[in-house]
């Protein structure tokens, strides 16, 4: 009887450490309740507007139809870059704005950006060209989309998307979805302001974050993943392992012991 007991007692310790060191699959479903009927479902949320902080870089033309003007009011782009990447070239031709929220564009001077939007630096910098020149017209675009993952994802990093539009979900999936043991419930993201930093959080597995209008990011979030409590038992996976053997060799003995005497 007492073999059967200590047998037993082993193999629940067993059980019990292998159930600990697996993932439940709710712990890893995004968005879960979305999409679960054959209608289609629909999230109502609107990106707010960004708004240009300092230290953003701004992609600037100024383009008309004499190209000779067209070269004085733009910073040359004849200038070789082709032993640079597309985040330093762009750092080289584009606009950066300085700690005073301004740039400083050839022949306009020095322009204030800071807390403007894209739309509004357009409209800006057109009034000031109009009273410069006939028919220009000015382009202005985020000088790429910068942000930073870290934690536990398979690929972190920093990644640059030439788009002003990005998902907490698209920056995930550039920096190749998330491990295993990756918290899906309870995601950092810290967010620089002009008024300083923001931190807040986000819940993956719920469906209504597609109506948080914190789920789009901006430029230089930094989302950071935290690791679920079970990857400490996964990293000690194996020196449980080896104490349980040893604990169960021992067993063995005994009852082998026993049943002898």
């Amino acid at each position: 009887m007492k073999v059967i007991n200590r047998r037993f007692l082993v193999l629940i310790i067993m059980f019990s450490i292998i159930g600990l060191s697996c993932t439940r699959q709710q712990k890893m479903v995004y968005l879960q309740g979305a999409g679960a009927t054959d209608s289609t479902s629909q999230y109502s949320n609107k990106m707010a507007l960004y708004k240009v902080h300092a230290g953003d870089v701004l992609d600037i033309k100024i383009i008309s139809l004499n190209k000779d003007i067209t070269l004085l009011f733009n910073i040359d782009n004849e200038t070789n870059l082709n032993n640079y990447n597309n985040e330093a070239a762009l750092y080289f031709r584009g606009y950066t704005v300085n700690e005073k929220g301004s740039i400083i564009i050839p022949m306009i001077g020095e322009v204030s950006v800071v807390g403007l939007t894209i739309e509004e630096i357009q409209a800006t910098i057109q009034t000031k060209v109009n009273e410069m020149l006939k028919e220009a017209q000015v382009l202005v675009r985020f000088g790429g989309f910068k942000f930073t993952v870290i934690g536990e994802v398979n690929r972190p990093g920093m990644f640059y998307v030439y788009n002003n539009r990005l998902t907490l979900l698209e920056a995930i999936g550039q920096a190749g979805n998330m491990t295993d043991v990756g918290n899906r419930e309870n995601v950092l993201i810290v967010r620089p302001t002009k008024d300083g930093t923001t931190t807040f959080r986000i819940n993956l597995l719920d469906k209504n974050i597609l109506q948080d209008p914190n789920y789009f990011l901006t430029p230089n979030d930094v989302v950071y993943v935290e690791p679920l409590k079970l990857k400490n038992w996964r990293l000690n996976a194996a020196n449980i392992s080896i104490i349980l053997s040893s604990i169960t060799t021992a067993i063995l003995v005994l009852n082998f012991i026993n049943i002898r005497l």
